[in-house]
């Protein structure tokens, strides 16, 4: 990619945006997609790079109107269910509505990340398992073939090593298992 390719790739306006000027209809999809109206600095950052002066009250009347849109209960969940940090553009009466959805998406996403995370560690605990059942098959192998009793016992030491590690990892699984089955009750109530 050439740095003038690049440099494109990073402004926030091509150059025939800034020159057309519609500023109403670019702070209008800015504030339905829950931008800040401080996105309007980075336009004219980089339209003055092309001569042109972006219209902020023009552009204001746009955004203003577009959070209208934006700034509801369900975008408000949608933005909290993503995990996204509280969103500041809803400002005045258009807020109340915007943060009680997003209260209650952002309770659904953290009863959801603890109910993926524990599921995460029984998979990686039942993994560690099946990795271990296949070291303590191969070592089976050698013990069926080793001549040599010192070698032999060595193996089977290790052989019960690692099943009494597969045994703690059990044990730790039944554990998560409960937790697993109460997160998820916690969690269908918001799941809706």
């Amino acid at each position: 990619m050439t740095v003038l390719a690049q440099l494109a790739a990073c402004s926030s306006i091509s150059k025939d945006e800034c020159l057309q000027g519609d500023w109403y209809s670019l702070g209008v999809n800015d504030g339905k997609a829950g931008e800040l109206s401080s996105k309007f600095r980075d336009y004219q950052k980089d339209c003055a790079e092309h001569g042109v002066l972006p219209d902020f009250k023009t552009y204001q009347q746009g955004h203003s109107q577009g959070l209208v849109f934006f700034c509801d209960f369900p975008h408000g969940e949608a933005w909290g269910r993503a995990g996204k940090d509280y969103n500041t553009a809803c400002t005045g009466k258009l807020e109340p509505a915007f943060r009680q959805g997003f209260q209650q998406g952002q309770r659904w996403y953290k009863a959801k990340k603890v109910v993926d995370d524990i599921a995460a560690a029984i998979a990686d605990l039942q993994n560690r398992n099946l990795n271990l059942r296949e070291d303590i098959y191969a070592i089976n192998q050698r013990i069926a073939v080793e001549q040599n009793a010192s070698t032999r016992a060595a193996l089977l030491n290790q052989a019960d090593r690692l099943r009494y590690q597969m045994e703690g990892y059990n044990q730790e699984i039944g554990r998560l298992q409960i937790r697993l089955a109460q997160a998820e009750a916690n969690f269908a109530p918001l799941n809706r």
